[in-house]
């Protein structure tokens, strides 16, 4: 089954490209960060946008999955529940919809009515990942999808991930703190025993592009 193990990789990346654009994006960025005044009066929506971008890559890493097999979605784990209440009291369940017009009008509601937030994360849950890597196509494996589930934990590091600076040096090549130390985590494990057997490490931010200092 490499295929599964070619999914969780393209699941992840989407889910970073995700994570980046909510730190890249100056209408994401906004809402990221933390520096607001203590009376502001959406202080609690700033906070719901920092577990927003964990459910949002939860979902989309369920949504993509049981797209590709079917059935596979419902056995898929999070820390979060996708069920946000916004200001007006709605309650919203946050999903991958059908078109990114209709994810981005979802999202909206979420948004305390932010189109271009709303229009730029719906973009990224929509975009289509495509990975080459000759040595994963020689993978072979065997996984019954029958006894399979999937825990994620869409970015982990959260506290790197909001205040985290992109220059910190590594000590004997390892990053004590800063973005490089944000991941995406998917873990595969069968369900009668509860033993892990596949899973995915994506480090959104490992690597700074020399041009654009991204």
């Amino acid at each position: 089954m490499s295929e599964l193990l070619q999914e969780l990789l393209r699941a992840s990346e989407k889910a970073a490209r995700i994570a980046r654009a909510c730190r890249q994006e100056e209408a994401l960025f906004q809402l990221l960060i933390e520096e607001k005044k203590e009376d502001e009066k959406n202080k609690k929506f700033l906070t719901d946008f920092k577990t927003l971008a964990d459910v949002l890559v939860q979902e989309v890493i369920k949504h993509d999955l049981g797209k590709k097999f079917p059935g596979l979605e419902k056995n898929v784990r999070g820390e979060e529940s996708n069920e946000f209440t916004n200001e007006l009291g709605e309650k919203i369940i946050v999903k991958v919809c059908s078109s990114e017009e209709e994810t981005a009008s979802l999202l909206q509601k979420v948004l305390d009515d932010n189109q271009l937030a709303a229009q730029t994360l719906a973009r990224a849950v929509h975009q289509e990942v495509t990975l080459t890597d000759m040595a994963l196509d020689a993978v072979k494996v065997t996984v019954p999808l029958d006894n399979i589930a999937v825990w994620v934990d869409p970015i982990d590091s959260t506290y790197q991930y909001i205040k985290g600076s992109g220059d910190i040096q590594p000590e004997a090549g390892i990053y004590p703190k800063g973005l490089q130390c944000v991941t995406v985590l998917i873990g595969v494990f069968l369900m009668d025993s509860g033993h892990p057997i596949m899973g995915v490490v994506n480090q959104p931010f490992a690597i700074k592009d020399p041009g654009t200092l991204q």
